[in-house]
């Protein structure tokens, strides 16, 4: 028997806002992951995102989108995931078992039930203005089946919002296939989330990381028990109208401004990688309210989130893995979260000298990885300012390493080292920057 929507809905909102609060876990690689506890839970504020910030939001990311036909299989490429149901050739005499591949189905395949709920979705479609297979279900099975039953369920979920992201792009040269990517990347995402215990990497983990500093740690926590309880339902609706009831009430327990930003994120990573997804996240609507969510809430400085390679979810919170290097990336030690143990950061060089002093007699302070405004915006100024990336080198081999940093060099391809230099990695310019402290003598 099915729990009733009202009770699920109470469990949810007694899970946002019991005492007990999720913790996360800044795993670096170097030790024991540091736990960090939000400072206040909610006390960052809300992030609001209004109809016309998600549309000019849409916009501008939909310029540099390559779209897929196949919306469904690249949404499952992108976060290297299988599909929950197929259709197969059972070869018994061989012992061999063959998946159909797009477009081939069993004619037997078809029950009433998902023929007359594939009906009612098209008639949907025509009734928004939008004909056909307006959300691009039936790509792979001629009616509706599996992840498509998720994926119409959210979509109707998100009614609204959907229907601010079609006004987003419908003067677009392919609208309904942007709308088809974002719905699929989503639908995608959270179906990764539905799994017991999931842990999201790559692309996945940073849209993670991100949907957690929009949203704040107990609401995602909230969000994956509803997504978890939509797939039950939408497996176990017979009818389009069982469908859109059981979206439509989950629709109400996400709210418009969890909706928004999931279709904003889902739409930012379409096509994406884990640090281009990262590079875009700091221009979107809201990343200021964000950031500070972030870091108040997860201990993450929220322009490093593309550094951030798996998110995994247990009962009690979660774990985010940082890449080894991204330890300096991490939050400087507020009250409640630290980064690495002993280390200490700062929001600007100047503020790093006045707590630590002068370098030394004959000696001057001196960055592995560069304070350039790139990298500052990049990687953030915790990544720059702190204990483990400034370090007291002779005055005189400090004068050299500038004045070789200025210089053109064939590791750089005749280019200038440091403009070469600022295309890299936070990764690759530590390893540059010791290296290079090596060859001058000025570390063992």
């Amino acid at each position: 028997m099915r729990l009733p929507w009202l009770v699920l809905s109470l469990f949810w909102a007694l899970a946002g806002c019991s005492g007990a609060t999720k913790v996360v876990r800044l795993d670096t690689e170097r030790g024991a992951p540091v736990v960090q506890v939000p400072r206040a839970p909610g006390a960052a504020g809300r992030v609001l995102l209004d109809e016309e910030a998600l549309k000019d939001a849409v916009a501008r990311l939909a310029r540099d989108i390559r779209l897929s036909p196949r919306a469904q299989e690249a949404a499952r490429r992108l976060f290297e995931v299988e599909p929950r149901s197929g259709s197969y050739l059972v070869d018994v005499q061989r012992r061999r078992i063959t998946p159909l591949g797009p477009g081939e189905h069993l004619s037997s395949e078809q029950t009433q039930p998902d023929v007359e709920l594939t009906r009612a979705y098209l008639r949907w479609c025509g009734r928004t203005g939008r004909a056909g297979d307006c959300l691009g279900l039936l790509k792979e099975s001629p009616v509706i089946t599996g992840d498509a039953r998720f994926a119409l369920a959210l979509a109707l979920a998100k009614g609204a919002v959907l229907e601010e992201l079609w006004d987003a792009v419908k003067d677009m040269a392919n609208p309904e296939a942007l709308m088809q990517a974002a719905l699929w990347t989503a639908a995608t995402c959270a179906l990764l989330w539905t799994v017991p215990e999931p842990a999201t990497k790559g692309v996945a983990a940073v849209l993670s990381a991100g949907l957690i500093a929009y949203v704040g740690i107990d609401t995602f926590w909230a969000l994956i028990q509803g997504f978890r309880h939509l797939m039950a339902e939408s497996d176990a609706a017979l009818t389009f109208d069982e469908l859109r009831g059981a979206g439509e009430r989950f629709g109400k327990v996400m709210g418009r401004q969890a909706a928004r930003a999931f279709v904003m994120l889902a739409t930012a990573a379409i096509g994406s990688t884990g640090a281009t997804l990262g590079a875009r996240l700091p221009g979107l609507p809201g990343a200021a309210q964000a950031a500070v969510r972030a870091e108040a809430e997860a201990g993450v400085v929220y322009a490093t989130v593309g550094q951030v390679e798996t998110v995994a979810i247990a009962a009690d919170g979660f774990t985010v893995g940082l890449a080894p290097v991204a330890v300096a990336m991490s939050s400087h030690g507020a009250a409640g979260g630290t980064g690495t143990p002993g280390l200490k950061a700062w929001k600007s060089f100047s503020g790093f000298k006045k707590a630590m002093g002068p370098a030394g007699s004959g000696k001057q302070w001196h960055h592995i990885v560069e304070q350039t405004p790139g990298n500052v915006q990049r990687f953030g100024p915790d990544a720059l300012h702190n204990t483990e990336n400034v370090i007291a080198i002779d005055e005189q081999l400090h004068k050299l390493v500038s004045s070789y940093y200025s210089s053109r060099q064939a590791v750089s391809g005749g280019q200038i080292v440091r403009e070469w230099l600022r295309t890299q990695s936070y990764e690759q310019q530590r390893a540059f920057g010791l290296q290079t402290l090596k060859d001058f003598g000025a570390i063992p």
